[in-house]
């Protein structure tokens, strides 16, 4: 459990770790809160995706934080990345936030310009299974509108 003060609305941010590393925090944020008491096991609903009193709550999985660890060595400025995934159906709530297919694309295009400048296999590999994810997500989408069931929260 992660609680961050964000001083300029007294708030305290909640977030859990996914993936940093020493250079990079990598956060999933939970929601926000004026309660610097949250409980651990209050802190577990939130990840359960389960409502708590007190918190302005975000769906689980669908708002993100990338930024510079300031512990890191190699730490120069601070920046923050936030991502903001789509948060239901796009046919009832728009288009609202980033798909893992949009990020997937990002990636491709990214490691496929490295290697342009640094060639390697493993640049090679790493753009085949990210274009091999990009096409499962994509069958898994065809598929589910060749059921008639695509926007909708059913397996």
């Amino acid at each position: 459990m992660s609680q961050n003060n964000d001083q300029e609305e007294n708030q305290i941010a909640l977030t859990t770790d996914v993936g940093s590393d020493g250079d990079l925090l990598i956060e999933q944020f939970l929601g926000f809160t004026n309660n610097p008491a949250l409980s651990d096991e209050a802190f577990d609903q939130l990840l359960a995706g389960q409502a708590v009193e007190g918190v302005t709550a975000y769906k689980p999985a669908t708002f993100y934080q990338i930024s510079a660890n300031p512990e890191s060595i190699d730490y120069t400025n601070p920046f923050d990345i936030h991502i903001h995934f789509q948060d239901g159906p796009t046919v009832i709530d728009g288009v609202n936030g980033a798909t893992n297919e949009s990020l997937l694309k990002i990636l491709i295009h990214r490691t496929k310009y490295l290697d342009s400048k640094f060639p390697s296999d493993k640049n090679k590999e790493a753009i085949t299974a990210m274009e091999m994810a990009l096409a499962a997500f994509d069958a898994r989408t065809a598929e589910r509108q060749a059921r008639g069931v695509e926007g909708q929260q059913v397996e």
